[in-house]
């Protein structure tokens, strides 16, 4: 079990090394992000609406 707890142990330690980002985004890039969220979330909704629709759940 050693393994198990030496290989969380570098998870946990690369998880500490990139939890702050070192760039920083513009304001426009911040909003071009969410808006890419939002476009992408929607798409996953159109795609789930499309597979119930057509199971006929």
């Amino acid at each position: 079990m050693s393994w198990v707890h030496n290989a969380a142990e570098k998870v946990r330690e690369i998880n500490r090394t990139y939890a702050v980002p070192r760039i920083r985004l513009s304001r426009t890039t911040k909003v071009v992000l969410v808006l890419l969220r939002v476009y992408l979330l929607m798409l996953v909704g159109l795609l789930l609406y499309s597979l119930i629709t057509r199971l006929g759940y």
